[in-house]
């Protein structure tokens, strides 16, 4: 056999090969959760969020919701992948179920608002507020709010835990009130070790509680 013919032959077949492994890795893309939850590890890592500046975190629980409707349109179970993420990001303990739990919530009320539409799933994979079509605030922009206020615990302030999809005239109203939720949420945040002591405090004295 020529030389000619050799390098050819050899030619094809490392070509074969390329699209083999080509084809595997889009199938592994597609088929598999992996590469959602990495992104999620991505975007929830804690070491990034308390680096980001004020209301940094904002987007990022945008995309989130973005990668949770991504999971859940290839037939992933949400929560499977979020789980995965969230741990790959190293969120760990208490920690890691109040952001699990939190993000969960945050699809269903993303679910319930109609923010899954194709034209706002652009906008949350860009980290854009996205537009509610559904219920009684269809036309207004889904604001992401902080459950306890971040003028009284500033260390939550990109604690995606503490992050709540919500209506803008709803978010506009809230103000920095603190009602039976927003105590509950800040007890259980201070056992979880992620309020101070002074926040703590400056909540407890907002809110009344002996």
């Amino acid at each position: 056999m020529s030389r000619a013919r050799k390098q050819g032959r050899s030619g094809r077949r490392s070509l074969g090969w390329t699209l083999v492994l080509s084809l595997f890795t889009a199938a592994a893309y597609w088929l598999t959760p992996w590469p959602i939850s990495w992104q999620i590890a991505r975007l929830s890592r804690p070491q990034t969020l308390a680096f980001l500046p004020e209301r940094g975190a904002n987007p990022r629980l945008n995309q989130l919701v973005y990668e949770m409707a991504l999971a859940h349109s290839r037939g992933h179970d949400p929560t499977n992948v979020l789980r995965q993420g969230v741990g790959w990001g190293g969120s760990h303990g208490q920690r890691r179920q109040l952001v699990q739990a939190s993000l969960e919530r945050n699809f269903n009320i993303a679910s319930r608002l109609g923010l899954l539409t194709p034209e706002n799933l652009r906008r949350l994979e860009r980290g854009r507020s996205a537009l509610i079509t559904t219920g009684p605030y269809q036309g207004e922009l889904a604001e992401v709010d902080h459950i306890v206020p971040v003028s009284l615990a500033p260390e939550l302030g990109n604690e995606l835990a503490n992050l709540e999809l919500m209506p803008a005239s709803l978010n506009r109203r809230k103000s920095n009130r603190i009602g039976q939720r927003q105590w509950a949420y800040a007890q259980t945040f201070h056992e979880a070790g992620l309020l101070t002591p002074e926040s703590m405090e400056r909540l407890r004295v907002r809110s009344q509680k002996p």
